[in-house]
């Protein structure tokens, strides 16, 4: 008599719990996956921005070339700079260090802004490293604090860079401003860049972007109580770009030199008047068109990396007779061409040193003639001066 074993139902939990580890191995097993091989001439691209979005995705296209892209932040880069070439080096948690020579390199928008990053920057300017940006303009948008007015309370204080509402300080009176100073010298041990720019009473703000060709404008309006129109509750909508704000992007790319990626806040205060707040050449993405924004910088990049378009295939002799004759050459049969060009072949260099020896006797003659002309030129300007020479 057999006994039949009975096991117990698998409780959720315990179910729950292990498809919980099936996917975190999964997970682990992706990460331990190694980027694909790419063959030895594939064009190497720098990508400087955090790991929230891959980049690479944008660059794989089997019907292209190949380009092979590394991703790092600017605390991540070790840079090697010498007169004609620039090594980085990638130093990352749980991978080992990385070494190449980038072909190209870009900034993403959540790129972390560290005291090097300015050094690397020129670095890779030095070394000739081609961005999207001109060189000129990426040089004038390190240093845009150079601008001097009188100082009018309320004022706005935005320390190394502020972005996104983080750094920012309202300041009403030069009391505040003395203990915001004194917290700076502290806080910043003589590393610290301070903006002062004056405090605007905002009805909403504009940000205005061109990616190429393409040029979109956000409008974005705070509801919150906060003096800061990008912290706490706000609704953000695409709205169509004005003529005016085009030729703010035209004077400017004018003005700093070739820019592809730019982009423009405008403040709007409650009386209706713009302010141009800040213009910058590492640009923030709004909107649902995040994605599209990103394949259009991505076409930007592959058109730095493409290889030049091939020369194309010289003609065939026969094609540069028939141009010159204007009629196709005619070949009766096999025989009849090697008959006939036997004795070409044997008057060739007869015909070729007869003429070569007909162009010296024409040179010379010219020459002779050319010399007799302006020696009886001379002749008779002197003797209208001077008298007749002889």
């Amino acid at each position: 008599m057999g006994i039949s074993k009975r096991h117990a139902p698998t409780s959720p939990a315990r179910s729950s719990e292990s498809l919980a580890a099936a996917i975190e191995r999964s997970l682990l097993h992706d990460r331990s996956r190694g980027a694909p091989v790419m063959p030895p001439d594939a064009k190497v691209l720098l990508i400087i921005d955090n790991h929230v979005v891959d980049w690479s995705k944008y660059f794989r296209n089997p019907n292209d070339f190949p380009i092979r892209v590394e991703q790092a932040d600017f605390p991540e880069l070790d840079v090697l700079c010498t007169e004609h070439s620039l090594t980085i080096e990638i130093n990352q948690n749980g991978r080992d260090p990385r070494t190449f020579c980038p072909q190209a390199a870009f900034v993403g928008p959540s790129a972390t802004h560290s005291p090097q990053s300015k050094t690397i920057l020129r670095s890779m300017i030095a070394a000739g490293i081609p961005f999207v940006n001109s060189h000129t303009s990426m040089i004038a948008f390190m240093d845009k604090n150079n601008l001097h007015q009188p100082t009018t309370f309320p004022v706005v204080i935005s320390v190394n860079e502020g972005y996104q509402g983080i750094g920012k300080i309202k300041v009403n009176s030069n009391e505040e401003l003395c203990d915001v100073e004194g917290m700076l010298q502290i806080m910043g041990k003589g590393d610290t860049e301070v903006e002062v720019e004056p405090f605007i009473e905002l009805k909403y703000d504009l940000h205005v972007q061109k990616i190429g060709n393409d040029i979109k404008t956000f409008l974005r309006r705070g509801i919150s109580k906060n003096w800061k129109s990008n912290v706490g509750s706000s609704v953000l909508e695409q709205i169509p770009t004005n003529e005016r704000h085009r030729q703010y992007l035209h004077a400017i790319c004018e003005h700093v030199g070739r820019m592809s990626i730019c982009s423009i806040d405008i403040l709007v205060s409650k009386d209706g008047r713009e302010y141009v707040h800040d213009i910058n050449d590492v640009i923030a993405l709004f909107g649902e068109s995040q994605e599209d924004d990103r394949r259009s910088a991505a076409a930007l990049l592959r058109a730095i990396l493409a290889p030049p378009p091939r020369l194309p295939s010289r003609p065939s002799m026969e094609h540069v007779a028939r141009h010159r004759d204007g009629r196709i050459p005619q070949h009766n049969s096999a025989q009849h061409n090697n008959v006939q060009r036997a004795p070409s072949i044997e008057k060739k260099p007869a015909e070729l040193i007869e003429k070569k020896e007909l162009k010296e006797q024409a040179s010379v003659t010219s020459q002779s003639s050319f010399a007799d002309d302006t020696m009886g030129q001379l002749k008779r300007t002197f003797a209208g001066i001077f008298g007749d020479v002889g």
